[in-house]
C-alpha cells in the first residue's frame, strides 16, 4: 500500500509541476481537466466551455524528451471523440470521416523543442460518449521509436482489415477483387517499395488513405505498408504487410510472423509470432463454441450420431493435444469448421472441445489456449 501511494503522489507531483491538474468528472463542465504522461510527452485535456449541446476543449503537449518534436499527431479512444466542427491551431487528419479521433499539427506549429509546449483547440458535437473526460490520449512524432514486431503485426491487422472494407465497397458494386488492384484502389500502397505511411503523408486513392490512417495509429517512424493479392481458400484475397524501415523487420497479417517474412510475398513459411490477450482468447472460443453448435446441429438434421465427434481420434478438437489453428493446414470435419473460422485472426492459438455429462441436454466445453503464455478461456455450448 506505501509503495501504490507513493507512485500516486510521484505522478501528482509531475503533473503539478508542469501545470497539468489530475481532475476529473462525470459529466463535464468548464474547467474540468486531466493530465496524461507517456514516453517523451506530457498532455493536458481542459474543458473551455460546454453549452448549446457543443463542448469546446484545448489541449496543450509538453516536450519532455531531449529531442525536438516534428509533425506532432493527439489520437483519441475511437469510443470517446463526438464529431468534431471545428480545430483551431490544429488539423483534422481524418477530414470528413464519420469518427474524427485524431488531430495533428497546423502545418506551422508542427515542432516543439525540448521542454516547450504546443496547444491546440476544438469544438465537438455532445453525446453519451463525451460526458466524462477521455481515458487516455496518445501523442504521436517522428521522434518515436522503432516498433515492436508486435506493433507491427498489429498495425498489419489493422491496415488488413481496412483494405477488405475498402475491396467489399467495390465488390458489392459488382468489381472483382482484382479489379480493385487493377483500378489503383491500392496505387502506392501495391507498389514495389510499399508506401510511407505518417500523419504528415497524404494519398488520393481511398485505398491509400485508409491504410495510412490506420497505419499510423499502430506504427510509429519510418513505416511502409504493402498491400498485396493472393488467394485464401481459392478465393481472391489480399494480405498486408508493415515494415519498420530503420529495423528491417516486417509484420504480416493474416500469419503475423516474428519480423523475417520475406516483403512483398504472402509469407505463410515465417515463424508465426502470437501474443494473446484475455479478450482474444475469450473472442475465440465464443466464435469456436458457435461453430461446434452449428456443426452438431448439422448432424442432427441429417439423422447423424452427433455424440461420434466425441469419441478418440475423431477429430484433432477432441483430442488431448487439441486442435492447432493453422493457416496452412488442411483439415476436416469439425476441425476444418472451427480452423476455417479462426485462422485469420488466431492462428496458432489451441482449441479443446470436451463433452459435459449432463441429464437434462447436450452440453460441451470450448477451451482455447494460448500456447505461448498458457492463458485460457472457457465457454459452454448446448444444444
Amino acid at each position: 500500500m506505501k509503495s501504490f501511494k507513493k507512485i500516486i503522489s510521484g505522478v501528482t507531483a509531475l503533473a503539478l509541476a508542469c501545470g497539468l491538474s489530475l481532475t476529473a468528472s462525470a459529466e463535464l463542465k468548464e474547467g474540468d481537466s486531466k493530465a496524461y504522461k507517456g514516453t517523451g510527452y506530457m498532455a493536458k485535456y481542459e474543458v473551455l466551455s460546454v453549452k448549446d449541446g457543443k463542448t469546446t476543449v484545448k489541449v496543450t503537449l509538453k516536450n519532455t524528451s531531449k529531442k525536438t518534436i516534428n509533425h506532432w499527431a493527439v489520437g483519441f479512444d475511437r469510443s470517446f471523440l463526438g464529431i468534431i466542427e471545428d480545430v483551431k491551431y490544429g488539423r483534422l487528419f481524418t477530414p470528413g470521416e464519420k469518427y474524427n479521433n485524431v488531430i495533428r499539427d497546423c502545418g506551422t506549429n508542427g515542432t516543439v523543442a525540448p521542454n516547450q509546449c504546443v496547444s491546440f483547440s476544438f469544438t465537438m458535437l455532445d453525446w453519451e460518449n463525451c460526458s466524462e473526460l477521455p481515458e487516455r490520449i496518445r501523442v504521436y512524432s517522428d521522434i518515436n521509436k522503432s516498433n515492436t514486431v508486435d506493433e507491427l503485426n498489429t498495425a498489419a491487422r489493422e491496415c488488413y482489415h481496412s483494405a477488405m472494407y475498402c475491396i467489399g465497397g467495390y465488390i458489392n458494386a459488382a468489381c472483382t477483387v482484382d479489379t480493385c488492384f487493377g483500378f489503383g484502389l491500392f496505387e502506392n500502397s501495391n507498389s514495389k517499395d510499399g508506401m510511407k505511411t505518417g500523419f504528415n503523408y497524404k494519398y488520393k486513392a481511398k485505398g491509400d488513405s485508409a491504410i495510412n490512417m490506420a497505419a499510423s495509429q499502430y506504427a510509429r517512424g519510418d513505416i511502409s505498408v504493402y498491400v498485396g493479392r493472393t488467394e485464401i481458400d481459392d478465393e481472391d484475397s489480399c494480405f498486408v504487410q508493415v515494415r519498420d524501415n530503420k529495423t528491417g523487420k516486417v509484420g504480416q497479417f493474416p500469419h503475423p510472423t516474428d519480423g523475417t517474412a520475406e516483403w512483398g510475398t504472402f509469407d505463410l513459411n515465417a515463424p508465426l509470432q502470437v501474443n494473446y490477450k484475455d479478450f482474444q482468447l475469450s473472442a475465440a472460443a465464443k466464435a469456436a463454441t458457435e461453430c461446434v453448435q452449428d456443426y452438431l446441429y448439422e448432424l442432427m438434421s441429417e439423422g447423424q450420431d452427433y455424440q461420434r465427434i466425441f469419441e478418440h481420434g475423431s477429430s484433432q478438437a477432441t483430442s488431448e493435444e487439441g486442435l492447432k489453428i493453422d493457416m496452412k493446414a488442411s483439415y476436416d470435419g469439425l476441425d476444418k469448421v472451427i480452423n476455417d473460422r479462426l485462422k485469420f485472426d488466431f492462428e496458432g492459438m489451441i482449441v479443446n472441445v470436451g463433452e459435459i455429462p449432463s441429464d437434462d441436454k447436450f452440453i460441451f466445453s470450448v477451451q482455447t489456449k494460448d500456447p505461448k503464455t498458457g492463458e485460457t478461456s472457457l465457454w459452454l455450448g448446448s444444444i
